[in-house]
């Protein structure tokens, strides 16, 4: 393992300085600092983490938790904390913790924060645990916790727009298409479609499908046995736009044209829905404001951890596309 002292004796300089220019410190010139960080990457050096952590009381490392690997809006989130995270010249753990239930989340790598996604069983138990206090985290998603500082996505308020948009076109038979419970915490999507539904005097009904990492060819499938038994409905409102693409392949599998036999609408914003033949109506999640205010929220908890709780309200954007257009 490379170290500064052998760095220093290559260049004949002092360690001071090698610890100097590789910690960034503006009084080392930029043409030693160059030369020095230059050294370093020809030698193979690699900073210990721990070393830093002790000398700075900060190890750089920020966690992400998010419920699965399998949602491409939990990818989108991931990319773009990461971005942010090496622009600051931190580094980004991400951990899948599913349900959020477990008692123990956090894993042998020391962090300074953590961000959590749509995990508030997860924020709760990180609170209750030994390194609670020590750790700030931030809840960010669908789901807000009122206990720790939170950037919430309003998805109930989206989930209106999106179920008015649908019976505005004149579709009746809204199918909601999803993988949660009635009783589960944070269905607010569902929730709003049954609500919406039953306001407008229609009966509510489900497309329920697992959670898989195969997820798109599950609903592609599935929905083809769900239209042969019970007829195919005038709309889908999907839970995501990972499901309503996967449903979009298998309608037109069976011949079935969008929007002019069914409408469809996903619920995210991740760019796929925008490439295929019919374009599809969704929700469009403010990923990078959600994760710009998570990580300055972060940031000054961090500063000031006496700092009074901090909570930011983010309304998704109704896109409407060609896969809703009213039928003729």
């Amino acid at each position: 393992m490379v170290t500064q002292e052998q760095i220093a004796r290559r260049l004949g300089i002092s360690r001071q300085l090698v610890t100097l220019a590789l910690a960034g410190y503006p009084q080392v010139s930029e043409a030693s600092r160059k030369k020095i960080l230059a050294t370093a990457r020809a030698m193979g050096y690699r900073p210990n983490p721990h070393a830093r952590a002790l000398r700075r009381g900060r190890t750089g490392i920020i966690a992400l938790w998010i419920p699965d690997q399998i949602s491409s809006h939990y990818t989108h989130v991931t990319r773009q904390l990461n971005r942010l995270m090496k622009a600051e010249q931190h580094e980004l753990v991400v951990s899948e913790i599913g349900d959020g239930t477990q008692h123990q989340n956090l894993s042998h790598v020391p962090v300074d924060g953590v961000v959590a996604v749509d995990a508030v069983a997860a924020v709760r138990n990180h609170l209750e645990s030994a390194v609670g206090k020590a750790v700030p985290i931030i809840s960010i998603g669908a789901e807000g916790c009122p206990e720790v500082d939170s950037v919430h996505v309003d998805l109930a308020v989206g989930a209106r727009e999106m179920m008015a948009h649908l019976l505005s076109t004149g579709r009746r038979r809204i199918v909601h298409a999803t993988f949660m419970q009635s009783e589960a915490p944070g269905a607010v999507r569902r929730a709003e479609y049954v609500r919406a539904m039953t306001e407008a005097g229609l009966p509510p009904e489900f497309f329920q499908y697992p959670l898989s990492e195969e997820q798109r060819p599950i609903v592609r499938r599935d929905v083809q046995q769900f239209v042969r038994e019970r007829g195919c409905p005038e709309a889908f409102f999907c839970h995501s736009d990972d499901v309503a693409i996967g449903i979009y392949r298998g309608l037109c599998d069976m011949g079935l044209k969008v929007p002019d036999q069914v409408a469809l609408t996903g619920c995210d914003g991740i760019q796929d829905t925008e490439y295929l033949e019919c374009p599809l109506s969704t929700l469009v999640q403010p990923v990078e404001e959600m994760c710009t205010t998570a990580w300055k929220f972060l940031t000054q908890r961090l500063a000031q951890p006496a700092l009074e709780r901090q909570e930011s309200v983010l309304r998704p954007i109704l896109a409407v596309r060609e896969s809703t257009r009213a039928r003729a």
